[in-house]
């Protein structure tokens, strides 16, 4: 299984981490790393994240934050978005 990004969410996972760049660059790529590890851990574990409210989707706590809003596919778990607690109106 493979995981497989929108250009969406990829977009979405760089908003905050510029963020949080602007302060402190290192710690934004830890963030990074952090964010991509957990998501990648859904090869192995597609059904960590928690039932989302639309059906079918899933979500993954990324931290406090953030959340990574995914759907597991025969083949792949696609990466829909990554939001902000702020930014969590769909």
């Amino acid at each position: 299984m493979q995981v497989e990004w929108t250009r969406r969410a990829a977009q979405n996972l760089e908003t905050p981490l510029d963020y949080v760049a602007q302060d402190d660059p290192k710690v934004a790529r830890e963030l990074a790393l952090d964010f991509l590890r957990q998501i990648e851990q859904l090869k192995a574990f597609p059904s960590l994240g928690r039932a989302g409210a639309t059906t079918g989707v899933r979500e993954l706590v990324l931290n406090e934050n953030c959340v990574a809003y995914y759907r597991v596919k025969s083949n792949a778990i696609e990466v829909l978005r990554v939001l902000h607690a702020r930014n969590r109106t769909r």
